[in-house]
């Protein structure tokens, strides 16, 4: 089962990578009739409702296949449809069309109603007049729903007989919402469904207005010790990719260069040289709900510093690790996204290997982000590989970047793999873009301003 934006990126990648959305329509309305054709008698009265999306143009496809089978089909329009191919599909049955206004009229004899009214785009509960046509509609007792139920999920849902859904089941898709479910090979091939693209971009949240300082997403990244650069790179990118608040937690030998970085930094100085116990006491006393915690940036591979970031992993969630962190820990079920490169897959116990990085993700409940030439993004159920980027990437600081911007995605309320999925694409089509403004030497922190300005464009 997937969630609902999931079919909306699918079909911009489709697209994208030259899958016809216009066949696909086709496709998934011939299914629907052929449901229709197996299973009805010819004398069989059916009204078809028609939205104006990608649902409606469903509709009128399966409304065109019906009527050549010598079915009595009846299509009923909520409006004139807006969308390029609902319009193509339109232009074949436009002639026989009516508006819904003229329901009562033609429901008397009715024996099938095929609901295409809203698809799986609409978020919240239908509006009017939508919450009028829903309730008309569901006085009817045969009720057959095309790729989810009109409403769906809202507090005024179609409730069918029958959903004739495609390509995979949507998340909370049940019996009792959706009567009968049955699933339908559309046509999107699997390499397509497993490739990142344009569609990634949906998944980044929308600024919203109301919101205040903090709300969009409060980070907290431990770090160096050995390396400096490391943690104040991995802040810039938990900043550009729209974080609010990133706070640092370095070892003392480090403070005052992370400090120096850029002022929007908000350093905290810990004891020592290393990160180790006495980090964990000072974040304590911060007394911060971080929404997200970055593990790993110049960290380096102390045996106390690999036992402090145990800690840090049992009190808190929404974690990143990276870089000297990664390695096998009790990961307690958290939500946590690793994200090794081809030198580090082994720390895990594992070789660079899809299926064994996949297995692990499933075994121990977390997400991977391999990063290679084809980034592989898992969490052991779902799998993507993304193929954006620039060979400069393995510019120093690329690496930490990323994990920053991992962090602020993952406190803005991304999921893992999601997370892994959209940072590993739009900081791969910033390396494409920060190529072409800036050349060949183009630096990690070029990259993180491309970056800010390809998420302002999603």
């Amino acid at each position: 089962m997937r969630n609902l934006i999931d079919f909306q990126i699918l079909d911009k990648n489709a697209e994208h990578y030259g899958i016809s959305l216009s066949k696909l329509m086709s496709n998934a309305g011939s299914l629907v009739a052929k449901y229709i054709v197996d299973n009805y008698d010819k004398n069989s009265n059916i009204i078809i409702i028609c939205g104006k999306g990608n649902n409606g143009g469903d509709g009128f496809v399966c409304a065109s296949s019906l009527i050549k089978s010598g079915f009595k089909v009846n299509i009923l329009i909520s409006e004139e449809p807006k969308t390029t191919i609902s319009k193509e599909k339109y232009d074949n049955v436009k002639n026989i069309a009516k508006k819904l206004s003229n329901f009562k009229k033609v429901g008397e004899e009715t024996d099938i109603l095929i609901d295409c009214l809203l698809g799986s785009g609409i978020s919240g509960n239908p509006r009017p007049p939508y919450d009028k046509y829903i309730a008309q509609m569901n006085k009817f007792n045969n009720i057959i729903s095309v790729d989810v139920p009109s409403g769906f999920l809202s507090d005024n849902p179609i409730v069918p007989s029958t959903t004739i859904t495609f390509h995979d089941l949507k998340k909370g898709m049940n019996k009792e919402n959706c009567g009968e479910i049955i699933l339908q090979d559309v046509g999107i091939p699997k390499i397509i469904d497993q490739k990142t693209g344009p569609g990634e971009m949906l998944l980044f949240p929308k600024l919203d207005k109301k919101k205040h300082k903090g709300q969009n997403g409060k980070v907290a990244i431990i770090g160096g010790g050995p390396f400096s650069g490391a943690p104040a790179l991995a802040g810039l990118g938990a900043y550009r990719a729209g974080a609010d608040l990133v706070h640092l937690f370095v070892p003392e030998n480090c403070y005052e260069s992370v400090s120096s970085f850029i002022p929007e930094l908000i350093v905290h100085k810990c004891p020592g040289e290393i990160i180790d116990s006495r980090s964990i006491d000072i974040f304590k006393k911060m007394d911060i709900k971080f929404d997200s915690i970055i593990i790993g940036p110049g960290i380096g591979k102390h045996s106390n510093t690999k036992k402090a970031i145990q800690q840090f992993i049992k009190i808190t969630d929404n974690i990143v690790i990276d870089a000297d962190a990664i390695t096998t820990y009790d990961f307690f079920d958290k939500n946590i996204l690793l994200t090794p490169h081809s030198g580090e897959i082994n720390k895990l116990g594992i070789k660079k290997d899809t299926q064994e990085i996949i297995n692990y993700a499933k075994e121990n409940s977390v997400s991977i982000l391999f990063k290679g030439e084809t980034d592989l993004i898992t969490d052991g159920y779902q799998t993507k590989y993304n193929s954006t980027g620039h060979a400069r990437m393995a510019v120093g600081g690329t690496g930490d970047i990323l994990a920053g911007v991992c962090g602020s995605l993952m406190a803005k309320g991304l999921i893992p793999f999601d997370v892994g999925r959209l940072a590993a694409y739009s900081l791969g089509l910033a390396g494409e873009k920060a190529f072409e403004n800036y050349g060949t030497g183009f630096l990690a922190t070029d990259l993180s301003l491309t970056l800010s300005k390809i998420l302002k464009n999603s």
